[in-house]
């Protein structure tokens, strides 16, 4: 049998469910061959590496380079160079390890991901807690003239104090709280709600849940987002009807919560 037909056989023989479950370990087609063929050889030249596997000759050297940076093969420099592979057990168990720690990475991410598109409707509710916070972030950077905001969370409340300090410089701010003593953020000022107000806005419980307004803000009179704990579960409702902010506004300022020179 001439060089040529062995080549042959060799290629042939090489069991192709192996090179199919390396490629679908992230091997291309050559390198999972030249990996095999190394595992088989244990130590190997390139040309020996490209003739066991069937390897173009013009690949052979690129395709043991990216097998050496992937973990799969060292190299012995030399005259020749020599290609060993490394034991496939050991390869296996860094790739576990690795693919392991993305994937959590990926939940990681993926469960914090969001991407908000235009709603068609004016109302919507939005139950990713990181995506509820970058809503208000962004509705209070787009405030033009006014900013009013009722919280009885000092512990949500706190991380938009930044922001809030920024705002009460350029633009008009209210804040409506429960309890002014439990919101010490200076210099803001804080409103003190009355009982009417309450009566809206409070705590009420309907089949059992109790549902509880933590954190609400209107943008220039004509958006609202209102922030909301149902029982355990946390949601943000964008309602983008001018007209409810209007009303909401309206009965604020009757509430002598707004000052009166305020449109």
């Amino acid at each position: 049998m001439n060089q040529i037909n062995q080549i042959q056989l060799r290629v042939v023989v090489m069991d192709d469910s192996k090179i199919t479950s390396l490629k679908k370990i992230g091997l291309n087609e050559y390198e999972a061959r030249a990996y095999a063929s190394l595992v088989g050889l244990h130590e190997a030249t390139a040309r020996e590496i490209l003739e066991e596997g069937g390897i173009p000759q013009g690949r052979i050297y690129d395709v043991l380079k990216d097998l050496a940076n992937k973990g799969f093969v060292e190299i012995q420099e030399g005259v020749p160079t020599h290609y060993r592979a490394i034991n496939p057990a050991d390869v296996m168990q860094s790739m576990s390890t690795e693919y392991s720690q993305l994937l959590q990475q990926s939940m990681d991410t993926l469960k914090n991901l969001h991407i908000e598109a235009s709603s068609r409707y004016p109302l919507w509710v939005i139950y990713n807690e990181p995506a509820i916070i970058n809503r208000v972030f962004t509705l209070l950077k787009t405030a033009e003239t006014e900013v009013i905001i009722y919280s009885s969370s000092p512990e949500y409340f706190r991380q938009f104090t930044d922001e809030l300090k920024k705002i009460r410089k350029h633009r008009n701010l209210y804040i409506i709280v429960d309890d002014p003593e439990k919101f010490r953020f200076k210099p803001l000022v804080f409103r003190k709600a009355n009982e009417e107000f309450f009566y809206i806005m409070g705590d009420f419980v309907q089949d059992g849940i109790v549902y509880r307004n933590i954190f609400s803000v209107i943008i220039d009179g004509k958006e609202s987002f209102d922030v909301m704990n149902i029982g355990t579960k946390r949601i943000g409702v964008v309602t983008k009807l001018p007209v409810l902010s209007y009303i909401f506004r309206r009965w604020i300022k009757h509430l002598n919560l707004l000052d009166d020179f305020a449109p």
